[in-house]
């Protein structure tokens, strides 16, 4: 149904007549151009017109193009992104995971909530999760106990099950539980006193078929063709045979599973250890460690080692195992690791054991006599020069050394034990303070 035109408004009346004169001017001024001139104008005027919207249509490309892109929900090789932490569930307790990076050296874990587990951001081969230190938290720690199931539900893949294998209290300084060069979990209990770190160690049978190819942690078996492999562990030498002065020597420890149909010769196995700077190593025989030979037969298992010689200013950052049982027809696996740092060997000195057993102001002798012994627990002897053995007086000026039984110096004996007496010219009692080596104690 049509409905009937009503009467214009005032308003669109005005409208009209203003449209009306403009066109009345414009046809006015049209017909005072030359009849030659006109298609130059038309023509101009359609290039104008194309230019404006050739601008227009740029202008909305550079905006989308500013624009930030989306997140990606894949790698930037275009291969999906490493499975991460979605639950985690001790006992019969599920806590939903959120993911808390290290920052400026610390690992801000909130109080939060009590079904929240924080995860240590980047941990994959010795996951380390936080939990807020909360009185069922608490419980439910202090309650676990060497065979307990720990199941961690990852973003892809089947869930990951570890077995608690012990249980202890450590500082808020102690990093060395987050240590990432063997696998397993790490669960933390922050916040409050005694501090808990439960350890727990990965059980096969949850995630024998993870993944399939690309780059896997420490720990995490990979299927490349017929074979499925476990890197187990990587233990540095850092010295005895066979290795040279600045090289580390590198044992990993593997283990192999033929699911094929023919028997396979390990002598062609592709095996090479790469280093942050993309140079690439050879097996190379070690004390105890050969190249790895021999055949496996279908639905065998071997568990083996392999060794290489990596110079130490190499070995440090992440390295990276590439394994390929067949070269050439399928592409290797990469498993990437961290060398644990050696433990510094401290100074023989540093290792003396020294104790005073009197002190005693002699005022006929105007002297101060000191007592004491001295262990050596070391594997090397030490010596004491004189210069390392003084009394300050109670000004802060040093006391002359009158008599030293023995005399100075002093060689203690590995595994030995020394006595000595000492005597000062202290005029005056009060307190002093003894210097012997890097011990100082405080003398009243």
């Amino acid at each position: 149904m049509i409905e009937p035109e009503g009467k214009p408004s005032e308003f669109e009346r005005r409208v009209r007549i203003l449209l009306s004169r403009w066109r009345e001017q414009a046809r006015g001024r049209w017909e005072q151009i030359p009849p030659t001139l006109r298609p130059v104008l038309l023509a101009s005027a359609s290039m104008g017109g194309i230019g404006l919207v050739l601008f227009i249509a740029g202008l909305v490309l550079l905006v989308r193009a500013a624009q930030p892109a989306l997140p990606s929900p894949v790698g930037g090789m275009g291969t999906p992104s490493f499975p991460f932490p979605l639950r985690i569930r001790v006992k019969e307790v599920t806590f939903r995971v959120a993911p808390l990076a290290v920052r400026g050296g610390s690992w801000p874990v909130p109080r939060g909530r009590s079904d929240t587990a924080y995860w240590m951001e980047g941990t994959f081969a010795n996951l380390v999760f936080g939990l807020p230190d909360r009185l069922e938290t608490r419980r439910l720690i202090e309650g676990l106990r060497e065979g307990d199931i720990v199941e961690v539900e990852m973003s892809a893949g089947p869930a990951l099950r570890f077995q608690v294998s012990g249980r202890q209290q450590v500082r808020p300084e102690d990093t060395a539980i987050l240590s990432q060069h063997r696998p397993g979990l790490t669960l933390l209990l922050v916040g409050g006193e005694p501090r808990w770190a439960v350890a727990a160690s990965p059980l096969p049978e949850g995630s024998s078929e993870l993944l399939t190819a690309g780059r896997v942690p420490i720990g995490l078996p990979v299927q490349v063709g017929s074979i499925r492999l476990t890197l187990e562990s990587a233990d540095p030498r850092w010295n005895g045979p066979g290795i040279p002065a600045d090289f580390v020597g590198v044992v990993l420890r593997f283990e192999i599973v033929h699911t094929g149909g023919e028997p396979l010769a390990l002598e062609r196995f592709e095996m090479n250890l790469v280093d942050v700077a993309g140079r690439r190593y050879q097996p190379t025989p070690l004390e105890g460690v050969p190249v790895p030979s021999g055949r496996i037969a279908p639905g065998g298992t071997v568990s083996g080692q392999v060794a290489y010689l990596v110079p130490r200013n190499s070995a440090e950052g992440v390295l990276v195992w590439q394994f390929n049982p067949f070269p050439g027809r399928t592409a290797p696996v990469e498993v990437e690791f961290e060398l644990p740092r050696p433990t510094p060997t401290p100074e023989p000195e540093a290792l003396l054991q020294i104790q005073i057993q009197s002190a005693q102001w002699m005022p006929e002798e105007q002297a101060l006599v000191i007592r004491g012994g001295i262990g050596n627990p070391g594997d090397q002897p030490v010596t004491l020069e004189a210069t390392e053995v003084e009394l300050i007086g109670p000004e802060g000026q040093p006391v002359p050394l009158m008599e030293a039984s023995p005399a100075l110096p002093w060689m203690i004996p590995a595994g030995r034990n020394l006595g000595f007496e000492l005597r000062f010219a202290l005029s005056t009692p009060g307190p002093v303070v003894l210097r012997i080596g890097k011990e100082r104690f405080q003398i009243r």
